[in-house]
């Protein structure tokens, strides 16, 4: 099973998107089996990634598709392309991301 890599880069404390982000972890360690989690501070960020807030799947900047915000079916759609593995008897939810983006960002 290929692991797949989720970098969150943040700014310190987080609000807004690096809020958003850094609350959907959990969804992600309940949905996937096959993924590692970075969270890291934009402080602490390589050279060569990108400036906070950013959602980052193997190396590839999630999207938003139709809004100025990720939406929770970016969020899978990306997962899905990198080879993320749900649990058996678990299918990711895009509206259960959805309810944490909202809630973040109202």
């Amino acid at each position: 099973m290929e692991r797949i890599n989720v970098k969150i880069i943040t700014k310190t404390p987080p609000h807004g998107r690096c809020k958003m982000f850094t609350s959907i972890v959990w969804l992600l360690i309940h949905y996937y089996k096959n993924t590692t989690i970075n969270i890291i501070p934009e402080i602490y960020k390589n050279s060569d990634d990108p400036d906070a807030p950013n959602f980052i799947v193997n190396g590839k900047i999630v999207e938003p598709s139709n809004t100025i915000y990720v939406s929770g079916e970016d969020i899978i759609n990306a997962m899905n392309e990198a080879g993320a593995e749900p649990y058996e008897e678990v299918k990711p939810d895009a509206a259960k991301f959805d309810e944490i983006i909202e809630k973040c960002l109202s």
